[in-house]
């Protein structure tokens, strides 16, 4: 039933949990975590107010470290900082955080990176390709880090809040170094932000996406209602569909002409069905092709064929078999895709085309056994 006279909450009051949600219509913490790694980098490269590292290994640029680091179930920092002291080297992890709320000490804590240190060999070894001669071969020791963040008034207010109080380890102030941030400089590159400079028009906001926090407020709209727009009329079982800059503009204001009056509340509210109703459908894509292959199962398999052992701890398991327990899950994903295409080529709407694949769970469940013990018996052929 159509509602008449519903009243839409003003996306200048949304929290920052819905503006989340909104943004990641578009992938919009994807693009700004990247975004800030660059930034940062270069940042850091240039000298912060206060340090003045001897050497970065930047931990977020290797994605080989960063798999080996992963694998080990730690948390672990984008970059390492080297900084001479008299006598021997200090390690001080570093994070580039945009928004400290999602900030875990565990990310910059000395104690954590000498575990990683001694489980990860690889990782003292590029820090000791860093240094120069002279200090390659000194001692060497760890201290509690920092969070590099922009200076934004979400961000000051979180290390004052009740919220950061509760965590296990409060983020101190003396563990943030602020740096200022331009908006349009930092912005201007990624997609979403010519939606968003739109959108802030039609709210009469211009003018304030010169201030850090009202220029990330839009960007997270912008960039979800350009990601809903990009999808608009595609299947799930399609590739997924980037944004596009040189059409998102253009795409905006095709849409805002089906709408009256058309405003930002109308247009994510419009979008908002749209996309709760995909997410639905992806996830029964998802349930399709990833709940008949948990990693626990798969472990239990390999243990059974003598390639693992009982007494291995899950985090082994993953990194040892991590890299082949997800080309068999993606197998499962781009079969179950793939059949959802051919169908919807023959006239089926995506709801349609899931319920038949659903029906062919057991058929899909076979495939995907022939598989995995395959994949299994190779790997204990190369293993002997």
């Amino acid at each position: 039933m159509r509602q008449w006279g519903r009243r839409l909450e003003n996306p200048a009051q949304f929290d920052i949990a819905r503006l989340r949600i909104v943004g990641e219509w578009g992938e919009a913490s994807r693009y700004i975590g990247s975004r800030w790694e660059e930034l940062g980098l270069e940042l850091l490269r240039a000298g912060v107010e206060g340090l003045s590292p001897l050497a970065i290994l930047a931990v977020c640029n290797d994605t080989e470290l960063q798999s080996l680091l992963a694998a080990t179930g730690s948390k672990n920092p984008d970059v390492v900082i080297v900084l001479a002291t008299e006598g021997a080297s200090v390690l001080q992890p570093a994070d580039f955080k945009w928004s400290l709320d999602v900030a875990s000490y565990r990310q910059i804590s000395a104690p954590v990176l000498d575990n990683l240190l001694g489980q990860v060999p690889r990782l003292a070894e590029s820090l000791r390709v860093l240094l120069p001669p002279e200090a390659s071969d000194a001692p060497w020791r760890t201290r509690d880090g920092i969070f590099i963040s922009p200076k934004t008034y979400l961000n000051q207010q979180f290390l004052r809040s009740s919220e950061n109080a509760r965590q296990e380890y409060p983020i101190e102030p003396t563990e943030v170094t602020f740096i200022p941030v331009e908006p349009f400089a930092f912005f201007e590159p990624l997609p979403g932000w010519a939606t968003a400079r739109e959108l802030a028009r039609l709210d009469g906001s211009a003018r304030g996406l010169s201030q850090i926090d009202t220029a990330d407020r839009y960007y997270h709209l912008g960039t979800g209602v350009a990601g809903a727009l990009a999808v608009s009329g595609t299947s799930i079982f399609d590739e997924d569909t980037p944004i596009d800059p040189a059409k998102e503009v253009d795409r905006l204001r095709e849409f805002l002409k089906s709408l009256s009056p058309p405003t930002t509340a109308l247009a994510i509210d419009r979008l908002g069905v749209q996309m709760r109703h995909r997410r639905d459908l992806g996830r029964r894509l998802r349930d399709l092709s990833r709940s008949s292959l948990r990693f626990e199962d798969f472990a239990g398999q390999l243990t059974a064929a003598g390639l693992a052992s009982g007494e291995d701890a899950e985090s082994d398991l993953w990194r040892r078999f991590g890299d082949l327990y997800r080309s068999l899950v993606a197998a499962e994903e781009a079969e179950a895709r793939k059949a959802g295409r051919e169908l919807v080529a023959k006239g089926a709407k995506d709801v349609e085309a899931l319920d038949q694949l659903e029906r062919r769970r057991d058929a899909f469940e076979r495939r995907r056994r022939v598989r995995v013990q395959a994949a299994i018996r190779e790997l204990s052929q190369s293993s002997g």
